[in-house]
């Protein structure tokens, strides 16, 4: 699939998206300029969960599609499944996940979201090295 070079092609790829993940919650779509995403950190692959309150209760800055299902289990029977009279106090968590990258293979997929996408990598890689030196 190329990269999008409408608003209209970026909604279509969201709906299949939606659709072949059977995923039933809101999606936000960003405008082409990545208005959202560079509001939100600018790094790539970014997966922000905002409560319907505007509050921001998950964040990640490298998706795992794994971690966000359980993250959505956990914090969905949290809020909607506690027993009679007992309140859920909210907390925060931070920690670390691994994974393995396929260097050949990462590229071929970057390269194919576009060359903004190549170049946004490249801005992301040095703010990761930055904040490894410093």
């Amino acid at each position: 699939m190329p990269y999008h070079d409408s608003a209209a092609a970026k909604l279509a790829c969201a709906r299949l998206l939606r659709d072949q993940a059977r995923i039933s919650r809101d999606i936000l779509v960003d405008d082409l300029s990545g208005t959202v995403h560079r509001a939100y950190g600018s790094m790539p692959n970014m997966t922000w969960v905002i409560d319907r309150g505007g509050r921001v209760v998950y964040r990640a800055n490298w998706t795992s599609a794994a971690n966000v299902e359980a993250f959505l289990g956990r914090f969905l029977a949290a809020r909607d499944h506690r027993p009679p009279g007992i309140t859920a106090v909210m907390y925060e968590t931070q920690q670390i996940e691994f994974r393995d990258t396929d260097r050949a293979l990462f590229t071929e997929r970057l390269r194919r979201n576009g060359p903004r996408a190549v170049v946004e990598f490249d801005r992301a890689r040095q703010t990761w090295a930055r904040r490894s030196t410093g």
